[in-house]
Parts: C-alpha cells; sequence; structure tokens
C-alpha cells in the first residue's frame, strides 16, 4: 500500500508538469533555490557548532519548531499547496484503512518539501560533530525521522481537517491568511522592541528561543543540546516526547482521514438558504420558501428586486472572503487614523531662542481628553466605505448574466447594493462619531462632522455606482483567496482610477467640506445641525442620482461588462 501511494504521487505530479510547462519551471526553480540554501545553512552549521553548547541550543531548539509549524501554517495561507494525494479525492475508489493512511503520510513526506526538510534536518548532525559532540550528534541523527513524521502528521492533519480543499475552508482561510499577512507586516516594530540594537542586547528573542525549544515543536532539535551540556534527565525527557509525538499524532490522523472520506459535507455555519416557513405543513408549497430572510424585510422600505440584491449582498458581506478583508481592512485602518489622528505635537523653544525642539507629547485616550482632531477619523473612513462598491461587479462575475437574463432593471442593482453596504457601513459612521464624541469630550462638534461624513459617503457609494458598470477592473474570481495578486496589466489603470476618484469625489464634496472648515475655523458649532441635515440630504441625493445613472448606464452596457469579466482569468470557469 505504502509503496503503490508513493508510486501514484510521483505518476500523478509527473503527469501535472508534463501537461504544464510553467507549473515545471516553477518546479525546478523552486528545487534550485531549496538546493542553493542548503550551502549556506552548511557553512552557517559549521559556524554554529564552534559556539558554546548553550547558544546551540537555542538555535537549534527555535529552528526546529519553526519548521514543525511551518509545515502547518504555509498550506494554510497558500491553500492548495502538496494535496496531491487528498483523502476526500480518492474516497470514490477505496475505504479508510490504518494502511492507506500511514500510505498517505509516508507520500506525504516523499515529496519535494518532505525531501528537502529531511535534509534539513540533518544538518544539526554536523553542527554537533563540529562542536565534538558524538553522543549530541548520534542523537540528532535518530531524532530527524521522528521529527520529519511529526511535522508530515501534524501538517496534513490540520490541513485536511480545517477543509482547505472545501469551498468553505478556503474562504476562511483566506481571511486567516489576511490577519496573518497584517501581522507579518508588524514584526519588523516586533523585533525593533526585542532588540536593543543599540546596546546589542539580544536577551528577548533569546528567550522566546528558549520556550519555543521547550515546546513539543522543538523538542527533537533541542535534546541533543542538553545531552552535550551534560543534561542527560532534560535530554531524555525531551527525546520520550520527541518519539512519542508522531506515535500520538498517527491515530488523529487516522481519524482525520475516516472522516474526510467517510463524512458528509458539512459547513461552519447553519445555512438558511431554503428554511421552509411552517416546514411540515401540507400547505408549505414554493412560496413558502425563506430563500434570502432579508428580503422580507428590506421589501417594507425597498421594491422587491432591490430587496433581493441587497438581500444576496448582505450575504456576500458576511460570507465572501473578498468582502470579509475589505471590511476587516476598514477596522485596522479605523485603529491606525486613530492613532495618527491622536498624535499631538508641542514645539518648545530652546532658552536661547536659536533653535526649536521638537517633543511628542503623550496623548490621554480616557473619556474626556482625547484631542478633537479625532473627529476626522468619521470623513476618512465615510470616503473608504462608499469607495468599498466601486468593484462590485467584477466581484459577481460571471453570476452577473442572473440579472441579465432576468431582466433586472439596472436602478434595482445599484440600489440594492448601495442598501446592503449602507446597512452596516452607517452604523459605523455614526459610532465613530459618537465615540469620538464621548473621547473628546465635545459633543457640541459631533453634528458638524457627522453631517460631512454623510454627505462624503453619499458621493462615495454614486462614484462607485458609477465606475463599476463604467470602468471595472479585474478581480480575484469567487472561490480565490483575496490575498492572490492579478497580474493582467491592470495595475495602473486601477491606480489611475483610485486617484481620479478621490479628486471628484472631493469636488463634489465641497458644499459640505467648505461648510465644515468655516464650522471648525470659527468654531460656531452652533451651525452643525444645519449641516448635518445638509450632509444628509447632499449625500443621499447624490447616492439616489449615482444609482439611477449608474442603473441607466448598466442597462446599456450589461452584455459589455459580462464579456469584459470573462475575459479575466479564472472567471470565465465561474
Amino acid at each position: 500500500m505504502v509503496a503503490t501511494l508513493v508510486q501514484l504521487r510521483w505518476r500523478i505530479t509527473l503527469n501535472a508538469l508534463r501537461n504544464n510547462i510553467w507549473a515545471t519551471v516553477g518546479l525546478l526553480l523552486g528545487a534550485a533555490c531549496a538546493l542553493g540554501m542548503l550551502a549556506p545553512l552548511l557553512l552557517g552549521a559549521v559556524a554554529l557548532g564552534r559556539l558554546d553548547p548553550a547558544t546551540v541550543t537555542l538555535v537549534a531548539g527555535a529552528l526546529g519548531a519553526v519548521v514543525t509549524i511551518g509545515w502547518t501554517v504555509v498550506p494554510l495561507l497558500f491553500t492548495g499547496v502538496d494535496a496531491t494525494l487528498d483523502p476526500r479525492a480518492i474516497a470514490a475508489w477505496t475505504a479508510p484503512s490504518r494502511a492507506l493512511s500511514t500510505g498517505l503520510a509516508v507520500a506525504g513526506a516523499c515529496g519535494l518539501p518532505g525531501i528537502i526538510t529531511g535534509l534539513a534536518l540533518l544538518i544539526p548532525v554536523l553542527t554537533w560533530a563540529v562542536a565534538g559532540s558524538a553522543g549530541a550528534a548520534i542523537l540528532a541523527l535518530l531524532l530527524a525521522p521522528p521529527t520529519l513524521a511529526t511535522c508530515v502528521l501534524l501538517g496534513r492533519s490540520v490541513v485536511v481537517r480545517a477543509g482547505v480543499s472545501s469551498r468553505r475552508g478556503r474562504d476562511l482561510l483566506a481571511v486567516v491568511g489576511f490577519f496573518a499577512v497584517m501581522a507579518l507586516a508588524l514584526l519588523p516594530s516586533l523585533m525593533n522592541s526585542l532588540l536593543d540594537m543599540e546596546r546589542l542586547d539580544f536577551g528577548g528573542l533569546a528567550r522566546i528561543a528558549r520556550v519555543l525549544g521547550l515546546t513539543p515543536f522543538g523538542w527533537a532539535l533541542a535534546a541533543p543540546g542538553y545531552l552535550a551540556q551534560g543534561r542527560v534527565a532534560t535530554a531524555a525527557a525531551l527525546t520520550v516526547g520527541a518519539l512519542a509525538l508522531p506515535l500520538l499524532l498517527a491515530p488523529i490522523w487516522h481519524r482525520v482521514v475516516v472522516q474526510a472520506m467517510t463524512g458528509p459535507a458539512r459547513t461552519r455555519t447553519r445555512s438558511h438558504a431554503y428554511h421552509a416557513r411552517g416546514i411540515g405543513d401540507a400547505g408549505a408549497g414554493a412560496e413558502g420558501l425563506d430563500v434570502l430572510p432579508w428580503q422580507r424585510r428590506l421589501e417594507r422600505a425597498s421594491s422587491g428586486p432591490t430587496a433581493a440584491v441587497a438581500a444576496r449582498c448582505l450575504r456576500y458581506w458576511r460570507s465572501d472572503p473578498r468582502y470579509l478583508v475589505q471590511v476587516a481592512t476598514t477596522l485596522l485602518l479605523v485603529v491606525v487614523f486613530t492613532g495618527m489622528a491622536a498624535t499631538n505635537y508641542s514645539t518648545v523653544m530652546s532658552s536661547t531662542a536659536e533653535e526649536t525642539s521638537i517633543k511628542l507629547t503623550g496623548v490621554d485616550f480616557s473619556p474626556g481628553q482625547a484631542p478633537g482632531v479625532l473627529f476626522v477619523v468619521g470623513p476618512v473612513i465615510a470616503l473608504l466605505c462608499g469607495w468599498m462598491i466601486h468593484d462590485d461587479l467584477a466581484f459577481d462575475s460571471t453570476a452577473l448574466w442572473t440579472h441579465a437574463a432576468a431582466g433586472l432593471p439596472g436602478r434595482c442593482d445599484r440600489l440594492g447594493r448601495e442598501l446592503a453596504a449602507a446597512m452596516w457601513q452607517l452604523p459605523l459612521l455614526a459610532t465613530l462619531i459618537l465615540v469620538s464624541g464621548w473621547l473628546t469630550g465635545n459633543w457640541r462638534e459631533a453634528p458638524a462632522y457627522l453631517g460631512a461624513g454623510l454627505g462624503v459617503y453619499g458621493v462615495a457609494l454614486a462614484w462607485s455606482s458609477l465606475t463599476s458598470v463604467l470602468l471595472p477592473y479585474e478581480t480575484n474570481p469567487p472561490g480565490e483567496s483575496p490575498m492572490k495578486s492579478r497580474t493582467s496589466g491592470t495595475a495602473f489603470i486601477v491606480a489611475l482610477l483610485q486617484m481620479l476618484g478621490v479628486l471628484v469625489i472631493g469636488v463634489v464634496c465641497l458644499p459640505v467640506l467648505v461648510p465644515l472648515i468655516v464650522v471648525v475655523i470659527q468654531e460656531a458649532w452652533h451651525w452643525g445641525w444645519l449641516l448635518l441635515v445638509g450632509g444628509a440630504l447632499w449625500g443621499g441625493g447624490a447616492a439616489w442620482y449615482g444609482a439611477v445613472l449608474g442603473g441607466r448606464l448598466l442597462d446599456q452596457r450589461y452584455a459589455h461588462v459580462l464579456a469584459t469579466i470573462r475575459s479575466w482569468p479564472g472567471h470565465d470557469a465561474v
């Protein structure tokens, strides 16, 4: 069974490479880069072996933990990696068994990542041999196979259990990957706080390395180091733990394989798609199907087609990772802009009056003490929120044909998308203004900024309703990770469109921005209530006019928009 699965794995891989020249080139380049890294690693291993055993133990244990965790994290972030023998794909050809689970694990270790990892796990043997510790070198050699088995069993168990090969699993992991990228962006700041480069103090990094080495992920590579230091009891305990890990993970992996091959397709959320009202009643028919629950609620304030579009878009906003990434980005930008707006600088003149020194003063976020500039965050976030649907038709991909085939008026499409976005964005905008008033204690300023924010938001919605019809640009198709970049050459067009959009929105918003500036300069906050009413009317009118005009354009350009979307890579298969 094991030999058959290993042979099958490489046969599938070679057939796929034979049919895709670019995949072959990518594999060869990846293998060359990986093998090219072995030479520097060998030199580093020799240099590391000349250091004291305590330092070598820290480095080896931390690197071992990183490698083990990497086998789990990397496939989750880059979905579909090494899925040649996914248990779900072979469920129709064989029944689950322990022999099958063992064969799948061995086949996973015999791939290119497993081979490179196996070679890398032999490097500590060279390090301890250079250090002159024969016992540690032998122990490192003996623990290399169990370490590779731990990597494969842990990684495959988590990846298959998470459902990377399913649509729901990819959607969830795409959002997780977005937050992981955001965390990596903050890594330099974290490293700067851990490393005191002025005094070359690496104490913080050493503590993290020590903790990683003592976790189950680093036991195998840390054990030889403790043996070299003469701490035999600690080395023995870590060795027993490292040998026990694959034995504990093997039944878990078998259980995951059985569930993947025999269990029904499940989702993490309860589906309301076809929940029948009054099910069980004899009269429950087609009219009893509650396909979009929010449609019934929204029909009280809008037409049926508009409510249907809005209800469907609301489902996108809470389930589609491409929309969820936009929501997460907006919330993250709220925090970033708040920190930027709350930064308060003061200029202090020296006693000689010949030079000026600038220092950063502390910012107090206690209620009633925050700086008034915090209100600016509201209008800025309003602009970004209104901008979110500027490529909404592209997100629909070729499913847009259902609107054209059903004869849906373009105005209903535009109004429905605006309504869905406004249902969560307007509460967010109002919350930001109210929180700013609470933190600053300047409640009298809130109406003016809220009115300006409403005006900016409505104009941004209007611009988005027009540009998504006139200038749709390529985006990732449904089911694809939102972190994957598109390379169709539209980046320059997108940049120009964004700059033009900000300029146009700024000009159209002058009737609300100029009064806001006058009110702020003159401190005539009692006029803020008039600005609130005017901003709401201006923004609402702009959004309505944008939806009507964009609807007329969409009625004329349904076929053109569909043809444009279908020409993008990946969208023709949706």
